[in-house]
């Protein structure tokens, strides 16, 4: 069974969003480990911006 365009186009959305939000995450944890705590600030206020920016995107398209 074959994907809509829309469908298709979500999907690698979706793979993209996954893929930033791994390579903050590893930012984040060798900014930690390092001890760099402004880069792991930064990273971390990325995540939380990131996730308001998706949450509205989701209400205002009705994707709840």
């Amino acid at each position: 069974m074959s994907a809509s365009a829309p469908d298709a186009r979500r999907r690698r959305i979706g793979i993209a969003l996954i893929a930033l939000a791994l390579a903050v995450f590893v930012v984040q944890v060798v900014a930690l480990a390092l001890g760099m705590l402004t880069l792991s600030a930064l990273s971390f206020a990325i995540f939380v911006v990131g996730w308001f920016a998706l949450r509205s995107y989701q209400r205002r398209t009705g994707r709840a």
